[in-house]
């Protein structure tokens, strides 16, 4: 992909989009692991030690970050072909 891209409309779109959909997948994300672990396990966040805390939000960012990765893909072939800004 080219910088150039980036700076039209539509890649400012591209862009904006790609950080709303890892902001919804960090929140899923986020409460489907630290929620499960607290409801499976009945362990409550003042148990938990700093590591599980750390290993947790490690999860969640990996997870989010590939889900925005696949999520995106759709959206660039939408937003950044070539003649889409005419």
């Amino acid at each position: 992909m080219q910088l150039e891209q980036l700076k039209t409309k539509n890649g400012k779109r591209f862009i904006l989009a790609v950080i709303v959909i890892f902001a919804v997948a960090l929140m899923l994300v986020g409460q489907a692991t630290f929620g499960g672990v607290v409801q499976e396990y009945d362990l409550p966040y003042d148990a938990w030690s700093t590591s599980m805390f750390i290993m947790q939000g490690a999860m969640v960012v990996v997870y989010s970050t590939v889900f925005t990765l696949l999520c995106s893909i759709p959206l660039g072939f939408i937003l950044l072909e070539p003649g889409r800004d005419k």
